[in-house]
């Protein structure tokens, strides 16, 4: 009991009172705005705390009573949040609305030109406006002090109208994700006006379709770049582009998640150091794509003609990360010398096991094998490894993880032809 009288801090003592303003207001940029505000009412030492926040978070689900959101006095606070605040610079505005309703275009243009106004550093838009066409204020794509933008519009039939003009010299972080524009030149001169852009997100971005649809990603300083589609925006006039072209010499990362129906021309990934690459063919019973695949009147013929011939133009110019990759197109061997883990989601079929082990076979280095199996009831192979095998295969390979494994015969076949060529292999892991 002694110690505890004689501690530096007292029992009652405010102690988060008295930190620091600059540490106070770190602590409040985790909360939102509703509740920042609410520590006005604490105290003397509160009353006005909240004015000079600079990250400024505002959701309606702060607002939601029984499920219910009072819209009216969600957009009053905001308001009120904007003019009320001191003229000190606003460093994020972060705004949610999934709601589909009306009201966010009569607002949300005047939010963002009064965050800009206040010199601010990131903005992040994630709202649902349904069918409506969205024209954005054209000081958003002209900020001299914007150095992240985030723009996710929910709702398949969203139209987002982009100024002829933009200019970003200072942003470095750029997403653009679920909406649709009918101009793809504008979206092009969007990512040419950053030119100090390092990361760049597009997810179901969709242009209205056409054979001139051309997505140009020029940019020196680019270091990572993320393009995902699932396809559940996709209609009839609209996809992610018929060409997506890379010259991004200094990438380093590089996510893709996309169907076949987009072609990619990539000239120079010599930076690169980490990929991560999915790319699905179009299926019977995708029926969003299917409507897409009309669209481009692609057979399925053509479509299953395309999807190797693609994987393969991926693999040849992810070069540095493979190393020493030939004509993949041609008959000429190929070997990836710096390959040392592989992860594939995949089916057990003939074609996929052949496609599996020579990749395995050309990469003579590979230590790690993660593999997941998407689909079971198959049929059994042939003696797809009778051509494959070789006496120095898998030389380096250690470890193996199977996921979603079922048991069945072509798993077994697979996993014994592993074992027969794996001569150091020290630790395999299934799952079921």
């Amino acid at each position: 009991m002694e110690e505890i009288r004689n501690s530096p801090f007292s029992i009652n003592e405010d102690r988060i009172s008295n930190l620091p303003d600059p540490l106070i207001h770190q602590i409040l940029s985790f909360l939102d705005m509703k509740y920042v505000v609410q520590t006005s009412t604490l105290s003397r030492r509160w009353r006005y705390v909240w004015s000079a926040i600079s990250t400024l978070n505002f959701d309606p689900d702060a607002f939601k009573d029984l499920n219910v959101v009072p819209w009216e006095k969600f957009i009053n606070f905001v308001d009120k949040v904007l003019t009320l605040r001191d003229n000190s610079d606003i460093q994020k505005f972060h705004l949610k609305w999934d709601y589909m309703n009306d009201l966010i275009p009569r607002h949300l243009n005047t939010w963002i030109t009064a965050s800009i106004k206040r010199n601010v550093h990131e903005i992040s838009v994630d709202v649902d406006c349904g069918d409506l066409v969205l024209t954005l204020p054209n000081s958003l794509f002209s900020s001299k002090s914007l150095t992240k933008l985030v723009l996710k519009f929910g709702g398949s039939d969203s139209d987002i109208t982009l100024p002829s003009s933009m200019s970003l010299p200072r942003l470095t972080s750029l997403s653009l994700c679920s909406f649709r524009t009918k101009d793809v030149n504008l979206v092009n001169e969007l990512i040419s006006s950053c030119p100090v852009l390092e990361s760049l997100l597009i997810r179901d971005f969709l242009m209205e379709a056409g054979d001139d649809s051309i997505v140009i990603i020029e940019s020196s300083g680019l270091k990572h770049l993320e393009i995902c589609n699932d396809g559940s925006l996709a209609q009839p006039h609209y996809n992610m582009a018929k060409i997506i072209k890379l010259v991004t010499p200094n990438l380093t990362s590089f996510i893709c998640k996309d169907y076949m129906l987009q072609e990619y021309y990539i000239q120079n990934l010599s930076s690169l150091v980490t990929a991560d690459i999915k790319l699905r063919e179009v299926e019977d019973g995708d029926v969003a794509w299917g409507e897409e695949a009309i669209d481009l009147e692609l057979s399925a013929e053509v479509i299953e003609e395309l999807f190797p011939k693609r994987i393969m133009k991926f693999l040849r110019a992810l070069h540095n990360v493979l190393s020493q990759v030939p004509n993949l197109l041609g008959r000429q061997p190929a070997e990836f010398c710096n390959l040392q883990l592989l992860k594939l989601e995949t089916c057990l079929t003939i074609g996929c096991l052949c496609a599996i082990t020579y990749l395995l076979k050309i990469s003579p280095n590979i230590e790690s094998l993660f593999l997941t199996s998407k689909e079971w009831n198959l049929a059994d192979v042939d003696d797809w490894e009778v051509t494959l095998s070789s006496p120095h295969m898998f030389s380096h390979l250690k470890y193996i993880e199977f996921r979603e494994v079922y048991g069945c015969q072509n798993e077994f076949r697979f996993l014994e032809f592993l074992f027969k060529n794996a001569a150091v292999l020290e630790e395999v892991v299934l799952f079921l």
